[in-house]
């Protein structure tokens, strides 16, 4: 693979600790691409296997391709930090290293990027779900939103997508997007004015970021039917984790809501802040283990108190009819009887329970 003698037009940042395993699927991802506008800079994050030596062969191999850094280790966000700072592409990217890429992810967004006659701030692609496990490949989690959203003429290929920000009509929905930087584009000129940055030492450093990067572009566009494949049930992902790891929600949206709320931003905003804290907070409690879910739901009470209620009422509005589940969330984490939600008996038979309720919603509907 040679690159072009110009300036590529995209950087894609990827950050590698510990996947001597998956690395190399990860990087030959990017030697099958049939467009090579781009390069990739890998950050070895203090990587105590063969990650490092890997990651320095395909740089040695391909160097007009990928350039190696190192750092000691300081986690996924501080590893994105300093990739970000050796930027100097119009467009930049983020890849962890366990996952891959479509092989025609850069010409579709490419191609996408063509249509346009402004400059884009951010494109959304859509990943797929590859389970380790089962190895099937599944449909992302708001693959319906993300085309709802953006192609109002079908997905066909050769229409182009429709532009978004928050002030157009469903613009608000952007916020509802999964939050993952990995399935973004971002005009790089555009993240340095807004001053992205991630969240070092904590995880689920998308969260905020996220936010931060839709409240202030002005065009957003999706990738029809490319992006990257997402693995789970590895048992060694970046961002996985069910035990102290998952108490971090709660420093990730107490910074998200103070963002909001000192830079002035609408109440219907910070409302879709809230909605996301109702499924990472109902996503935590499913999976965090013994030791920790206590002390999970325990903090969950006493920030969920600190929200106004206003914000929860807001986006339980929004989908009145679709929104059972995040009202019994709310209501059980701003009670006293918070700590039986800690019970996993209890968590499937309100399961089984709800889905009857909302059957017979449905049915009612249907009459």
């Amino acid at each position: 693979m040679k690159m072009d003698s110009a300036s590529p037009l995209f950087t894609v940042i990827v950050p590698a600790y510990n996947v001597e395993k998956y690395i190399g699927e990860c990087l030959d991802s990017f030697l099958r691409q049939t467009d090579p506008d781009f390069k990739v800079i890998i950050v070895n994050d203090g990587a105590t296997d063969s990650t490092g030596e890997i990651a320095k062969t395909y740089a040695a191999a391909y160097p007009d391709v990928f350039q190696y850094v190192e750092q000691e280790n300081r986690g996924l966000g501080a590893a994105r930090n300093v990739g970000l700072a050796l930027v100097d592409t119009l467009y930049v990217g983020f890849l962890d290293s366990d996952d891959w890429l479509d092989c025609f992810f850069f010409e579709k967004v490419k191609r996408e990027l063509t249509w346009q006659k402004e400059p884009v701030d951010i494109f959304f692609t859509l990943p797929w779900i590859y389970d380790m496990v089962s190895r099937q490949i599944q449909p992302w989690n708001d693959k319906d939103l993300l085309e709802r959203l953006f192609y109002a003429q079908g997905d066909a290929e050769d229409v182009p997508s429709r532009v978004m920000n928050i002030d157009a009509e469903f613009g608000l929905q952007l916020y509802d997007l999964e939050a993952s930087s990995c399935r973004c584009i971002f005009r790089t000129a555009f993240l340095k004015q807004i001053g992205f940055r991630f969240s070092e030492g904590l995880k689920w450093e998308d969260v905020q970021p996220h936010f931060l990067a839709i409240h202030h572009a002005k065009r957003c566009v999706g990738v029809k039917s490319t992006g990257f494949f997402y693995r789970v049930n590895s048992g060694g992902q970046i961002t996985s984790g069910n035990g102290a790891s998952r108490l971090d929600i709660i420093p990730v949206f107490e910074n998200t809501f103070h963002m909001a709320a000192e830079a002035g931003w609408s109440d219907s905003e910070i409302a879709h802040i809230a909605k996301m804290l109702c499924s990472f907070s109902n996503w935590s409690i499913g999976i965090t283990n013994c030791e920790y879910i206590d002390l999970l739901l325990k903090q969950l009470h006493v920030f969920f108190h600190t929200i106004p209620s206003k914000y929860f009422r807001l986006f339980l509005q929004q989908d009145s009819g679709h929104c059972l589940r995040e009202r019994i969330l709310i209501w059980m984490l701003r009670s006293p009887f918070y700590g039986i939600l800690g019970d996993y008996r209890f968590r499937e038979r309100a399961a089984v329970c709800l889905n009857r309720v909302r059957n017979l919603m449905n049915k009612l509907r249907r009459r």
